[in-house]
């Protein structure tokens, strides 16, 4: 089944992306999220060196959402002057035509816009940020996505605006990936920053960075299902893996806007969790993911849960998304208090530093900035 060929809306949105809070997966668990994701707010971005041929798969099975493939380069090589494009470049090349093409065409045989296979962009790789910009505008292919995976720290005050600067000479669409270990304070602040300079840019594998960009002025964004398509990890050796692991799988509690693990909502419920209203749990409890044979339903929930989100916020009026967002981050700090005085324990629901940064964030430049 091939993809459609959308045009984009104003040379930066893709009709088949603008507006849309897709749910990020590696490619081995779509099956998970395929079922529980609205179509007509929604799709997917699969993710991972598989995600080509899993995309393929999606579609013979009559998948008609719309989709994304990440192939996630930049989490094994950085980006260079002569390589910014690391997985074709220092490959063996085609015996004619530009190797960024040829993949490109590949991927727009299942998804309906093609990621650049940009390599992770380190703090000050100004050279190869520029050498990326160049292939992707010679390319010309408004189906073609310039994404740009950049270290946290070209969210900074100064960086940020060089970074948009070459982000608006490329004319197609284009979209960010923030990998590093950026403050929770600063990299919404610096989100915005970035969005109020290159409106109609898209936020990949993030999380509630993927509503607040929306409502910042992004043309579309991805809420990553698991805290491993969160966030992107840099480039380094490989490592030896500690093993072990959760022994239950993690759980959004809505109303806190948080993932919990499903052993920690039962502990903290004590026999007393409230029910759950989305398409998966049906009024079911919150405190039955308590193992890792709970890991498909767990997943049901998280996604129609983020569903719903999506189908709320695509409802706002883009001038007021910002104000909205933040009304519902403050009311989940509110609703967390609330928790912790019912529950009394120690920890309680602590609010994460991500919820923080979106409630307390100003929004009065970015409803300008849409209302413009």
């Amino acid at each position: 089944m091939t993809a459609r060929a959308p045009v984009p809306l104003d040379g930066t949105v893709p009709e088949a992306l603008a507006d849309r809070v897709l749910l990020q997966v590696g490619y081995r668990r779509a099956a998970r999220y395929r079922v529980r994701v609205d179509t007509s707010v929604s799709g997917l971005v699969l993710t991972g060196d598989g995600a080509l041929t899993k995309a393929g798969q999606l579609r013979e099975e009559g998948f008609d959402g719309a989709l994304l493939v990440d192939e996630a380069c930049y989490r094994v090589e950085a980006a260079s002057d002569e390589a910014p494009f690391p997985s074709l470049d220092n490959g063996p090349l085609p015996l004619f035509g530009d190797p960024l093409e040829h993949l490109m065409l590949a991927h727009l045989a299942f998804a309906d816009l093609a990621l650049t296979p940009t390599g992770y962009l380190h703090a000050g790789a100004v050279g190869a940020l520029e050498a990326a910009a160049a292939r992707v505008t010679r390319l010309s292919d408004p189906r073609v996505v310039f994404a740009v995976p950049v270290d946290a720290s070209w969210l900074h005050p100064g960086p940020v605006g060089y970074l948009a600067e070459v982000l608006n000479q490329v004319a197609g669409p284009k979209a960010v990936l923030v990998g590093g270990r950026p403050d929770a304070r600063g990299g919404a602040a610096g989100l915005a920053r970035l969005l109020e300079m290159v409106p109609g840019a898209g936020v990949l594998r993030t999380g509630l960075g993927a509503f607040g960009g929306l409502g910042r002025g992004a043309g579309f964004a991805a809420f990553g299902a698991d805290a491993s398509m969160r966030h992107i990890v840099p480039p380094a050796p490989a490592q030896v893996s500690s093993g072990g692991g959760p022994g239950s799988p993690a759980v959004l509690f809505p109303e806190l806007m948080d993932f919990f693990l499903g052993l920690t909502l039962a502990k903290r419920f004590d026999g007393e969790s409230p029910g759950c209203s989305c398409e998966e749990c049906q009024g079911e409890p919150l405190d039955r993911f308590t193992s890792m044979a709970q890991q498909v339903p767990a997943a049901g929930h998280n996604a129609s849960s983020l569903m719903v989100w999506a189908r709320q916020i695509r409802a706002v009026e883009a001038c007021g998304r910002a104000e909205w967002w933040q009304q519902q981050c403050r009311q989940a700090v509110d609703s967390s208090a609330r928790w912790n005085a019912r529950i009394q324990q120690l920890p309680g629901f602590t609010v994460s530093p991500d919820l923080s940064a979106w409630a307390e964030l100003p929004v009065l430049r970015a409803a300008a900035l849409h209302a413009n």
